[in-house]
């Protein structure tokens, strides 16, 4: 997995997003977001057809706790089909992006 920001807001993750060193990766990169004092966070996941259980918590916890306003912007329909399962949609405010 590589995370880079193409710019102040977005987060872009590239690769599969499944282990806990990429899950600890993502926390740091968010919360050094957040610390900035930014509360509008565009996360693209470009690749991955799942996250893991801790990032979907991590992700509730920074709405919810931090008040940032979270947006996922994922390629794979599997990953969008699990975001919808789980009744993410609205919380998380995902849209699907088709891979050219």
């Amino acid at each position: 997995m590589h995370i880079e920001f193409p710019n102040k807001n977005t987060m872009l993750l590239s690769g599969e997003v499944k282990t806990i060193e990429n899950y600890t990766d993502i926390k740091n990169a968010v919360l050094g977001f957040i610390a900035t004092g930014e509360k509008a966070l565009i996360i693209e996941i470009t690749d991955s057809m799942t996250i893991t259980s801790a990032i979907i918590g991590f992700f509730t916890k920074i709405i919810h706790r931090d008040g940032i306003n979270l947006s996922l912007l994922v390629h794979d329909n599997r990953l969008y089909s699990l975001l919808e399962d789980l009744n993410l949609i609205k919380l998380f405010n995902v849209r699907h992006i088709d891979s050219l």
